[in-house]
């Protein structure tokens, strides 16, 4: 799907380098890194640029569902509008484990995950201890440091990591939307206003 759309210069989207939102956006334009997908709309409003989000995107905060892409979506109803939207693979993805906490998954007890790979830590990492971040490249970097005892990251930033060996490896497709700004909403006028403007009062 896809619309006549501005020409596309500045991309705000989901950092820090190395998320699958980066890679794609570097093939748009030049990528603006923000730390949310919200933020990123947020900003791409304020400034006039293209927004880069994920249908997918899914946000937590104190173990339960915080926002998802449709509230994003229909909050910015009337300022953003989709101009094109179209299915990618991501990056190849995998789990990787710590070699000195770890000798392989069946020994591992912790996990750090992006929300939006929780069906790949059931199907490849199921029973351990969760902790949910807010990009792949954030999992990854905890694993590396031994926060916990393994990751689901995208596989070239846990090579660039050091320290993580890549025990599965798959390459999912994901579907991407492309906002741009079509105008600035308006204040619903106040009664107070309506009545000056109208002449008319009780």
């Amino acid at each position: 799907m896809s619309r006549v759309a501005r020409a596309v210069s500045k991309v705000v989207t989901l950092g820090p380098a190395g998320t699958d939102a980066h890679h794609v956006a570097r093939g748009l334009g030049t990528a603006l890194l923000v730390e949310s997908f919200p933020r990123a709309m947020e900003i791409a409003w304020q400034q006039d640029a293209h927004a880069l989000i994920c249908p997918g995107f899914v946000a937590w905060a104190a173990g339960a569902i915080s926002d998802t892409w449709v509230n994003l979506h229909f909050r910015y109803s009337g300022r953003m509008e989709i101009v094109s939207a179209w299915p990618a693979a991501t990056k190849p993805m995998c789990v990787a484990i710590n070699r000195r906490r770890v000798p392989d998954i069946p020994h591992a007890e912790s996990i750090a995950i992006h929300p939006s790979t929780a069906v790949f830590a059931d199907r490849y990492a199921a029973g351990l201890r969760r902790t949910f971040v807010d990009a792949k490249p954030l999992a990854v970097a905890l694993a590396a440091e031994g926060t916990v005892d393994a990751c689901i990251g995208s596989l070239d930033v846990v090579q660039a990591a050091g320290g993580l060996e890549a025990v599965e490896v798959f390459q999912p497709q994901m579907l991407w939307c492309l906002y741009q700004r079509i105008g600035r909403v308006e204040p619903s006028p106040r009664v107070g206003d309506l009545v000056a403007t109208t002449g008319l009062g009780g």
